[in-house]
């Protein structure tokens, strides 16, 4: 494999693994687990094998755990229940959403009580009004109006999408609404195959609206920053396991965490042999897992550098 160190096992698929050799050889010692969703724990409505297993070692060797996903339909209460209702470590302080980052963001930018456009699905809403904006659908703006003007227009996942209201996203965002994105996924991992992700919306509301978005979500530092903030643990100190090289791997590089891609979702282990053949080694995953299975021996491994 071009730049990289091989250290694959005879132990079978969920040990299999390589370090790429740009990898520094003394690291800071891990404190922070830190896993996409979509594809890393779990692939539409189905647990992956052996991640309850996993991710309660990880909380017996004494490391934080925290899950941080660009998917922005649920609110974090949400999606902690299902995380608990699959036998998972939950509660909310442990989810980030981009939806939460994306309230965060624009709470920090506009007055209390500021209206938001939302082309999403309730629990972008959700959080967006738990900050204090007066965040509506773009449903809203149809019938009847809005009163005031948007302020912003927020896009994420919205399976309710249409043409309507992508024509009222970009009236907005033409009028000078603020244009934010929870995240650029073109597609979302399911048990049968690729959906279309909301950086599909996203790029159908920047082109008819001629403007590109600031985005939220991952590869972006934004959720990166708020990880570090709310765990008070440093990136150098955290270990980033995403499914998705343009957005999980490259956030992680980009703010300086350790990274490991799992092949269990968005990126196999052709698309990875392509992306070493044309991609800058620094940029390419510190490690690699055919699924989280070969987690704990790799945390060991990390934790005796």
């Amino acid at each position: 494999m071009g730049g990289a160190k091989d250290s694959r096992q005879d132990t079978g698929p969920s040990a299999a693994g390589h370090r790429h050799a740009d990898a520094a050889s003394s690291r800071p010692r891990i404190r922070l687990v830190a896993l996409d969703l979509d594809g890393v724990v779990w692939k539409g409505g189905r647990l992956l094998p052996g991640v309850v297993n996993v991710l309660e070692w990880v909380l017996d060797r004494g490391l934080d755990l925290r899950y941080v996903s660009n998917n922005s339909t649920a609110h974090r209460e949400a999606v902690s229940e299902r995380l608990a209702d699959l036998g998972l470590p939950a509660g909310v302080d442990r989810v980030l959403t981009s939806g939460f980052v994306t309230a965060r963001w624009l709470c920090g930018r506009l007055p209390e009580g500021a209206p938001v456009m939302v082309v999403g699905e309730q629990g972008l809403i959700r959080e967006l009004q738990d900050v204090g904006l007066d965040a509506h659908h773009a449903r809203e703006a149809l019938s009847p109006p809005m009163g005031a003007p948007p302020a912003a227009v927020a896009v994420g996942m919205d399976r309710s999408f249409s043409y309507d209201v992508l024509a009222a996203a970009q009236r907005a965002v033409m009028e000078g609404a603020l244009f934010v994105a929870t995240n650029p996924d073109a597609t979302f991992p399911t048990p049968d195959g690729l959906l279309p992700g909301s950086g599909s919306l996203v790029a159908a509301v920047a082109t008819a609206a001629e403007t590109e978005p600031v985005f939220m979500g991952k590869p972006g530092l934004a959720l990166a920053e708020i990880l570090a903030a709310v765990s008070g643990v440093s990136a150098g100190e955290t270990l980033f396991v995403g499914d998705r090289l343009s957005t999980d791997i490259a956030m992680g590089k980009a703010a300086g965490m350790v990274t490991l891609l799992v092949l269990t979702g968005v990126t196999g282990e052709s698309d990875l042999r392509r992306a070493e053949a044309r991609t800058d080694p620094a940029l390419l995953p510190d490690h690699v897992l055919a699924d989280l299975g070969g987690l704990p021996g790799l945390v060991d491994e990390l934790l005796r550098c």
